[in-house]
């Protein structure tokens, strides 16, 4: 198999995780990546531990995002070293970084000065904060984007305070969202010859994130989420029965809907009390308080048996342990090993993506620092400053640079089948970029996210998921066991580049656009596909919807405190993740497509993309001895980083602390009692005391009182807030991520915008989402017009 981006040179100057994430991406769908790191010490995410395991010298966590990729040290102030560099620059596709705005310029390597030395670069940046905005020198650190976006209100019940993300979300989710806009780059570079400015930020990931809340807020009168009471509530936006619940030896999730049938089943008589979809949200903490009793009674095993043929969506809550030796899991074959420089192997998880039906697995483990740096050298003649010929940093002939097309996917033609978040996310990904997007939806209902969505809030007739899913998409209704809407779709099937869909494995069988279908029909197109739990094996068939997948992959265990037993993520993020990875196939094998005229089968899994989500939790618990994650007693931010890691109350709000030096700490803070923990190990094996103690400090001031202090002294701090407190803040104003979009009818709404900036341009869009089929009558025109196929062109 030839791997889309073989042939792809980058070379990174990231650190820590969310640019090494996109860099790992690259790596493994065949770019060859170089690291540059400092001589000797190598990049700072090698001493970034958590749990205090090293491996070779350099953290556990820096081994699961540096797989795969080479290691070159340089010493970039020293001449020499910074003339060998350029070289490199001078002859690589694609450079990244995510340093603080103005490091790059201080040393010579900023945007204009490497694309002076090579016009067809793509150079990527990655920020906290947006390159500008009073927030712009701010330590882009994943707690301290979760407080300061909102996100801390989304998970937890409405007693527990602000609730963090127990993972690296922000890190992961921009890193997703950089490998992106690197690859729509280099897709358009094919065209028009000319490279491009990539910059992505860590807040802005993630509220695009937050896409579908924050649509809802916006639109909503700026009505803040209501977090359920009832213990396990899953969604601030969604009614009952949505949560986990407590069984008699467990946890079991239960999805939206299926209430009617559940209280058939327990005899509850939520029914005769809440007899409408609407009184599902108002009485959802009764409706849960009430299914929570009767849950009890019986195993998960036993309801699991007796729910799942009445169609009712659950699933059994499950640790790593149990997730990681489930036959679901072990089908995935989604567990690899890396060979260390001494011999031994390291377990970790592999790419969630697959290429042309192969998984993609690699054997390279993360490089000693400096290890590769003479083969590079000879490799491309790198020499030193004093003997550089001029050639090397020529210019590109003008001639052969195009004017660059407004986005990097116009003209690109995508006919999506997808419906309800994971698909339809990634399709919105590609409009964004530029792409033409069509919706293949049912006469008369549509996509079924048009009025699934059980919440309070509808706009223009339908949920406000959908018009935060589908802006920028036009919609074409089509009855698929009708020959004649069948024929028609297949014209817009056979001029696509890409089509994509979300259906269980089998499905797009019968329906007759199945993969060795379309192929046949246009040889050269990109292909893609979601499932749940991948096209194979046990669970193959189970509902592949977001609270079951948190639920069965083990992420529930990570957030909340270590009483409140399994914490669901308050958002669709398994969805939204899925989404990201379809699109990154998609693109990287637009990009063979581009340089060979080869298609190709991209495939993705909800599962997968749950497992590579926790790459390094998980990384960790199979070169632990299979310990499970513990989550502190209270503040719990991260169950393998030590304190003071977690979200405070002060005395007027609540205080994010990411890591830190706790005899640092208590003199900064005139909090004496710290001193009694002043090894650096105490800070994990200790952690309770710790956070107890500081938790106990903290609330006898105020947050701003406590960020005067720690911010001049450079501790990663910051205030937690909530919606309509960042929304009226000029650092979220100097981003401008919010846009309006309009509909046919003339109904406009708010929402985000793409995270991605183009060559310092937002990709932003006046187009809302279609109503249901408004497009038939001028595709129909379109597709009666003679044009020669995409692959006959």
């Amino acid at each position: 198999m030839s791997l889309p981006l073989s042939g792809l040179l980058v070379i990174e100057f990231s650190q820590f995780l969310a640019a090494p994430s996109a860099g790992l991406r690259l790596a493994d769908l065949g770019a060859r990546v170089i690291k540059i790191e400092r001589p000797g010490t190598g990049e700072a995410g090698r001493q970034i531990a958590i749990k205090n395991l090293f491996v070779e010298g350099s953290s556990l966590v820096f081994h699961t995002i540096n797989r795969n990729k080479e290691s070159y040290a340089a010493d970039l102030k020293n001449p020499d070293d910074l003339a060998q560099v350029k070289q490199l620059l001078a002859q690589a596709d694609i450079m990244t970084h995510n340093f603080r705005p103005g490091i790059m310029e201080k040393i010579g390597l900023d945007y204009a000065a490497v694309r002076a030395l090579n016009p067809r670069i793509i150079y990527g940046v990655v920020t906290g904060y947006g390159p500008t905005g009073p927030w712009a020198s701010k330590p882009g650190q994943d707690l301290l984007i979760q407080s300061m976006s909102g996100l801390t209100y989304l998970s937890g019940t409405k007693h527990n305070g602000p609730t963090p993300f127990g993972i690296a979300v922000a890190d992961i989710i921009c890193g997703s969202h950089f490998a992106q806009g690197l690859l729509a780059a280099v897709l358009r570079r094919g065209t028009t010859g000319q490279g491009a400015l990539v910059e992505v930020s860590l807040l802005e990931s993630v509220l695009d994130m937050q896409f579908e809340l924050l649509t809802t807020h916006l639109n909503d009168g700026g009505q803040l989420p209501q977090r359920g009471a009832a213990r396990g509530t899953a969604h601030a936006y969604l009614s009952a029965p949505y949560g986990i619940y407590q069984t008699q030896d467990g946890y079991l999730a239960l999805a939206m809907g299926n209430l009617d049938k559940l209280d058939a089943k327990l005899s509850t008589g939520i029914l005769a009390d809440y007899p409408t979809a609407s009184s599902w949200f108002d009485g959802r903490d009764d409706i849960a308080a009430r299914l929570a009793a009767a849950l009890r009674e019986q195993p998960t095993a036993e309801w699991l048996e007796q729910l799942e043929p009445l169609g009712i969506w659950c699933a059994e809550v499950l640790n790593y342990q149990q997730a990681t030796s489930s036959p679901g899991y072990e089908v995935l074959g989604m567990q690899q090993l890396v060979k260390l420089s001494d011999g031994q192997h390291l377990a970790t998880t592999r790419c969630p993506i697959r290429i042309d039906g192969k998984k993609l697995y690699s054997t390279k483990a993360a490089p000693t620092p400096g290890r590769h740096t003479e083969a590079i050298k000879e490799e491309f003649s790198l020499a030193t400053a004093g003997t550089i010929s001029p050639v090397s940093f020529e210019k590109a002939d003008a001639k052969t640079v195009v004017q660059a097309e407004k986005r990097p996917l116009e003209g690109l033609l995508v006919v999506d089948f997808s419906q309800f978040l994971s698909g339809p996310s990634a399709a919105l990904r590609l409009a964004d970029l530029g792409a033409r997007v069509i919706k293949i939806e049912r006469p008369e209902t549509g996509d079924i996210c048009r009025h699934l969505y059980t919440s309070n809030v509808i706009m223009n007739g339908e949920s406000s998921v959908f018009h935060a899913i589908n802006r920028n998409k036009e919609s074409f209704a089509a009855d698929l066991k009708n020959a004649a809407d069948r024929e028609q779709v297949w014209e817009l099937v056979r001029r696509a580049d890409v089509v994509m869909h979300n259906y269980r494995p089998g499905v797009m069988e019968r329906l007759g656009f199945d993969y060795a279908r379309v192929k046949a029909q246009n040889p050269n197109m990109v292909y893609g596909e979601i499932s749940g739990y991948g096209p194979e094996g046990p669970w193959r068939d189970k509902p592949g919807q977001d609270l079951l997948l948190q639920s069965v992959s083990g992420l529930t265990w990570l957030s909340g405190n270590a009483e409140a037993g399994p914490v669901p993520m308050g958002l669709s993020i398994v969805d939204m993740l899925a989404g990201a990875h379809l699109a990154q196939g998609l693109l990287a094998c637009l990009v063979r497509q581009g340089r060979s005229g080869e298609g190709g089968l991209v495939q993705v899994s909800m599962l997968e993309s749950a497992f590579d989500f926790q790459f390094e939790t998980i990384t960790t618990f199979f070169n632990d001895g299979g310990a499970l994650p513990e989550r502190t007693r209270h503040n719990n931010a991260h169950a393998y980083l030590g304190a003071p890691y977690g979200i405070y109350q002060t005395s007027n709000g609540f205080l994010a602390l990411a890591m830190g030096s706790i005899p640092k700490l208590s003199q900064l803070l005139s909090c004496p009692a710290l001193l009694a923990y002043p090894k650096p190990a105490q800070a994990f094996t200790q952690r309770d005391a710790i956070k107890a103690t500081l938790a106990e400090h903290l609330r006898t001031d105020t947050t701003e009182a406590w960020l005067a202090i720690l911010e001049p002294a450079d501790i990663w701090c910051a205030n937690v807030l909530t919606w309509d407190k960042l929304l009226a803040h000029e650092g979220f104003q100097a981003l401008n991520m919010v846009q309006e979009v309009t509909m046919a009818d003339g109904y406009a709404y708010r929402t985000t915008r793409c995270p991605i900036r183009l060559d310092g341009e937002l990709l932003t869009s006046p187009k809302g989402s279609p109503q249901l089929g408004q497009d038939n009558a001028a595709l129909l025109r379109e597709i009666t017009t003679p044009q020669a196929l995409r692959h006959d062109a």
